[in-house]
């Protein structure tokens, strides 16, 4: 084997780095505060399927949730918060997490999806290490701050202190508080989703899930020493109502595109949707065969252009890559309102919904857009985010704690915070 020659200008420099800032070339500098920090605790609570118009306006929406209220008005509030794309709870999480798009974090959806075989896996992503880049608890952790979780996704594995699992009672949370004190605490609540899915997005049911959470955000924030804790209050993003669902996969079938056995399971492809809620991702088997995507394109375009068609929008390459998606997806398509997208590979093209509420929409829509508190230490009172992005929680919350993420997208978000930039 060759030997690598370096010139001795470049040993002496990196003798000299080592020497002075006592890390190896090759090992990622530890993060440590690199401002003084604005709070020495903070609580993030994610909310799945709370949508910005549900903390502006709640009385609109008939909704009791006093504790929200009072938060978002002695605090800060943005008046809309961006999702990603597609904008499903996991993609989103994992963003929130890192202050990156998925296509740097790597989670694209909520399942995975196996390109060579068309097919979808039925389990969720969870693993920590299925994010590919830096979180909140690796640069908390590094810092030396005791970080725990309650249910937040994708922390199965995660080097975090310590780490309740989903579904646990407010009572544990409170227990984990009081006991660990811990600087960074991630928390998830996911009835309101559960409850928008089974019953509508403004359903009896869904105002008292929502209305619960309420509570419980209460007993927590009870459970706190208010002079030294930030809460941020963030979701993944809002929900839309549906009542019909489009199948892409049987348009693809009827094209020739796909094949299905008995059991109408996938047999051969070379084109093939993922369902991913209110958008599709559409995959070539062969990216290189221009006339088999133009084909592609054709099939769905005419579906587009029809009168009151089922599907709102398609999304090319080029505009797929400015928002961050799964960069083998050849295109998107987004659903129309009131329409969602199905896996079906069998019977008409279009059907009654199996859901009454979902995300996975472009995140521009009104109607997914996510809601975002910011309240406590270090937070300016009755500040008004104009505009922000998934992306900017991670930078956010590490500037309250005097870390720094240097490879998040996001911006902080200064106009709400006591310290400018």
């Amino acid at each position: 084997m060759p030997q690598l020659r370096c010139s001795p200008t470049v040993i002496a420099l990196s003798i000299l780095y080592v020497l002075v800032t006592g890390y190896p070339l090759d090992q990622k500098k530890p993060a440590v505060p690199t401002q003084a920090p604005l709070t020495s605790h903070v609580i993030l609570i994610s909310i799945n399927g709370l949508s910005a118009e549900y903390v502006l306006r709640p009385d609109l929406h008939k909704l009791r949730i006093p504790n929200l209220r009072a938060l978002r008005d002695k605090g800060a509030h943005a008046v809309a918060v961006e999702s990603v794309y597609p904008s499903l709870s996991l993609p989103a999480h994992a963003t929130i997490a890192t202050g990156m798009l998925p296509v740097d974090h790597g989670i694209f959806a909520d399942y995975k999806f196996d390109e060579v075989s068309g097919i979808a896996s039925s389990a969720k992503y969870s693993q920590a290490n299925e994010i590919k880049t830096e979180t909140l608890w690796d640069v908390a952790s590094r810092a030396g701050l005791a970080t725990a979780s309650a249910g937040y996704p994708l922390t199965s594995g995660a080097q975090i202190g310590f780490n309740l699992p989903a579904g646990q009672k407010v009572e544990a949370i409170v227990d984990l508080i009081d006991k660990q004190h811990p600087n960074l605490l991630l928390i998830n609540f996911t009835s309101l989703e559960e409850a928008q899915a089974a019953f509508g997005p403004d359903s009896r049911e869904a105002i008292a899930a929502l209305e619960n959470i309420d509570s419980q955000i209460q007993e927590i924030a009870r459970a706190t020493p208010a002079e030294e804790t930030t809460f941020v209050i963030v979701s993944d993003a809002g929900r839309a109502r549906v009542e019909r669902e489009l199948h892409p996969n049987v348009v693809l079938a009827k094209k020739g595109l796909l094949t299905i056995d008995g059991q109408n399971r996938v047999t051969s492809w070379r084109a093939i949707c993922q369902a991913l809620g209110g958008a599709a991702a559409v995959f070539v088997k062969d990216e290189q065969d221009q006339k088999l995507i133009a084909e592609v394109q054709k099939a769905f375009r005419e579906i587009h252009d029809r009168p009151d068609s089922p599907i709102w929008r398609i999304t090319d390459r080029r505009d797929s890559a400015r928002l961050g998606t799964d960069p083998r997806v050849e295109f998107y398509l987004d659903a129309a309102p009131l329409y969602r997208m199905s896996a079906g590979t069998s019977g008409g093209i279009v059907s009654g919904a199996s859901v009454r509420a979902s995300a996975g929409y472009l995140p521009q829509r009104s109607e997914l857009r996510a809601a975002l508190i910011l309240v406590g230490r270090g937070v300016k009172p009755g500040a008004q985010i104009e505009y922000a992005r998934l992306i900017d929680i991670a930078p956010t919350v590490s500037r309250l704690l005097g870390l720094e993420m240097r490879s998040a997208r996001g911006r902080v978000l200064h106009e709400a915070l006591l310290q400018g930039p």
